[in-house]
């Protein structure tokens, strides 16, 4: 078994995740559009460039509210993830919305229908 080693890219990745989700956790609680908001995943580019940020929202309803939160205060996100991270250039920050949340659901209320519908399936 290959063992992958964690490039730059991943290490950054991982840094950025966790100081964000404390930034819009603690800075904005009194947001109501990021009241409900949690930082999911981040992809920073391999020349450390820009990092995608993505995040769900308890309700889908306030997905377009929060990212046009989040766009606006990006620069004093950025600002504070510089004076935490130790790095020449601090990555662009861009906030994606993930709907991988959503697709999982749809997904599985689709296999319940299928399973309903088919005579020939049993429960194990």
């Amino acid at each position: 078994m290959a063992f992958r080693e964690f490039t730059r890219s991943d290490r950054m990745s991982a840094q950025i995740l966790r100081i964000v989700a404390v930034v819009v956790r603690e800075q904005f609680e009194y947001e109501k559009e990021l009241k409900h908001v949690a930082i999911s995943d981040v992809d920073v580019t391999k020349d450390l460039s820009v990092a995608k940020v993505y995040f769900n929202t308890l309700f889908p309803e306030q997905q377009k509210e929060a990212l046009a939160t989040l766009k606006e205060n990006a620069p004093f996100i950025r600002s504070v993830l510089a004076s935490k991270i130790r790095a020449r250039k601090v990555p662009e920050l861009r906030f994606i919305y993930d709907e991988s949340l959503e697709r999982g659901a749809n997904l599985e209320s689709l296999i319940s229908k299928a399973r309903e519908t088919d005579p020939g399936f049993e429960e194990e």
